[in-house]
């Protein structure tokens, strides 16, 4: 006989005995109410002594987990996923954890339907290996990086005499400095030196004096051990040299510096001054002769650019007049207006400028600030007066007060900028021939009549290297027959949402820099980086993409597969313990007082 059974049948004869022991006792008062309490008493010894429970129905959320372990995991941290499936992407880490299963693509896990949650160990996986997983549910708690550039940005093509900007953020744990050079050709170029503890964002700067493909160093010092050493690779081009109509009132100074600084540098100058009523003086640099007294359509299709002395564009009449603004609205000439005495009489050459006067007699020489340089330049005196902020008016170089005095508008396909500067040409007199270069570069550059690109591209991937496939986003007019990278013809695939963009995948087999071609036409150039260069950013990458896919699927993620099952729970013993102990009171107290 079990257990149960004996106390069944002890219980039993129990209840009966002290039934009939009540029912035999003399005094028959409250006969029934002894007789249920010993009856209670022995129910409750019973229930005491067997192990007594109910089934119930329950629904429970299925949680069968599996872990992925990225490149930056903590290897203790697996002894906490013992008995949990371990994957991996990376060959490296299946060495260094064998009982890891090495996967192909993350679309494995997905197409298994008894894993319904994904824990991700380390810094993540790359944004294309996260669209594999299929809305899978994500855990993820990326560790912050502790030292390092973490973010980082620099004009990666630029013209010759471009100032080359490299900014970035630095976290620095230590309690030490460390010091950020910028380095090219072997020589240190710039430096800043970041504060211990800290996390600071800086700034590197360098005007490059060659052009072609150029690979500088980002270097991380701590006293004299090196922390990290990034490349920063720039593609120069050459300034191809313009064609400069120049249109002044009379021969002055200004004129006369500017057209030697753009000769000297190879652009094609032509010069119109006038001497008297529709007489003028013409000088060709660089540049064939041809009639210039008439500014007609053919004559000023010749030009990129043409700078103008304010009085002289507006005294253009007729057919002359029709045809510069022709050629400005429609077919994207730049114009540089010169102001002058005349600016109480509008145009609309000046009518997005409207100008101000300073309330002083004799301004004092001030410093100014280009636009796209960081220093400032050295003083020049600027006059009198300075342009009204407009919506429409971008600044290009204004003096510490936040006065403009030079803007830039769209007129259609062209552009017009409109200065306040006449006398800049005192900067070459004192032999400050940078700043001078500097500000007329930038306002022809702004100027100039663009070249319509038929042909673009640029690479998607972040930090391409040889290690991952790279995504390259080209932009062409017409459907590319061809597109070689490195001599290599690579299919590409159109974006659904816009026709003139194409998508190519390539996986590098060496670094440094690469071509890409289309209908064999102009090489872009873009670069592969070495696996251990900007091992930051990657990391930064890496958890914002991952993070970026759990916030995507947050909803799905609180989605997980319900099991109904049986469940068997043990009824408390306290209940009984409290019903013996009432009963036991009852019958004391009936036989005592009662």
């Amino acid at each position: 006989m079990n257990w149960n059974s004996v106390v069944i049948i002890i219980c039993i004869l129990v209840a009966a005995f002290a039934v009939w022991k009540e029912y035999t006792r003399s005094n028959k008062s409250r006969l029934g109410l002894r007789i249920i309490a010993v009856i209670a008493v022995v129910i409750a010894l019973a229930c005491i002594a067997l192990p007594l429970a109910y089934h119930t129905d329950i629904t429970k959320q299925d949680k069968n987990e599996a872990v992925l372990i990225t490149s930056g995991f903590n290897k203790d941290s697996l002894n906490y996923y013992g008995a949990r499936k371990l994957f991996t992407l990376d060959k490296k880490i299946k060495n260094i954890v064998p009982k890891a299963v090495a996967l192909h693509s993350l679309s494995e896990l997905a197409a298994d339907s008894t894993i319904t949650q994904l824990r991700i160990l380390g810094d993540g996986p790359d944004e294309e290996d996260l669209l594999q997983l299929n809305h899978l549910p994500v855990i993820f708690y990326p560790q912050a990086p502790k030292n390092g550039i973490t973010a980082i940005s620099w004009n990666e093509k630029m013209n010759t005499g471009d100032e080359l900007t490299i900014q970035g953020r630095f976290k620095n744990s230590s309690t030490k400095k460390v010091k950020l050079l910028l380095k090219g050709l072997s020589t240190v170029l710039d430096s800043v030196v970041i504060g211990s503890a800290s996390t600071t964002d800086f700034q590197l700067t360098t005007t490059p004096k060659n052009s072609g493909k150029i690979v500088y160093s980002l270097v991380a010092m701590d006293g004299t051990d090196t922390l990290e050493k990034e490349s920063l690779p720039v593609q120069i081009d050459p300034v191809k040299p313009l064609k400069v109509l120049m249109l002044t009132a009379s021969p002055d100074f200004e004129s006369r510096f500017l057209k030697n600084r753009l000769s000297a540098n190879g652009y094609a100058v032509a010069i119109r001054s006038a001497i008297s009523k529709e007489k003028y003086s013409k000088e060709f640099i660089n540049l064939e002769q041809f009639p210039l007294d008439q500014l007609t359509p053919p004559v000023l299709g010749k030009f990129d650019v043409l700078i103008g002395d304010l009085a002289v564009l507006k005294s253009l009449r007729g057919a002359g007049a029709a045809a510069l603004r022709q050629e400005v609205t429609q077919k994207g000439l730049g114009i540089i207006v010169r102001a002058d005495s005349t600016l109480r009489s509008t145009s609309w050459l000046q009518h997005d400028f409207p100008s101000k006067g300073l309330a002083v007699k004799e301004p004092a020489p001030l410093p100014l600030l280009l636009q796209g340089k960081t220093g400032r330049t050295a003083k020049l005196n600027a006059g009198l007066m300075y342009i009204d902020s407009q919506n429409d008016t971008q600044p290009l170089v204004i003096d510490e007060h936040g006065h403009m005095l030079v803007g830039s508008t769209l007129a259609g396909a062209g552009k017009i900028i409109f200065t306040h500067l006449n006398n800049t040409f005192s900067w070459m007199l004192s032999g400050n021939k940078q700043d001078y270069s500097n500000l007329w570069s930038l306002l022809i550059s702004k100027a100039s009549r663009k070249v319509q690109v038929t042909e673009n591209g640029n690479v998607l991937s972040a930090v391409p290297s040889v290690s991952n496939p790279v995504q390259l986003q080209l932009e062409s007019a017409a459907a590319p027959s061809m597109i070689k990278i490195n001599d290599i013809i690579t299919p590409p695939q159109q974006n659904s949402l816009t026709p003139f963009e194409w998508k190519v995948g390539y996986l590098p087999q060496s670094t440094g820099w690469q071509t890409v071609k289309q209908n064999n036409g102009i090489a872009n150039w873009w670069y592969v980086y070495k696996d251990d260069e900007w091992m930051g950013i990657r990391t930064q990458k890496k958890q914002t993409d991952t993070k970026a896919y759990i916030a995507k699927n947050t909803i799905v993620n609180n989605v997980t597969k319900h099991i109904h099952e049986k469940n068997t729970i043990a009824v408390p013993k306290i209940y009984f313990y409290v019903l013996l102990l009432m009963a036991c009171v009852l019958l004391w107290v009936e036989a005592k007082f009662l």
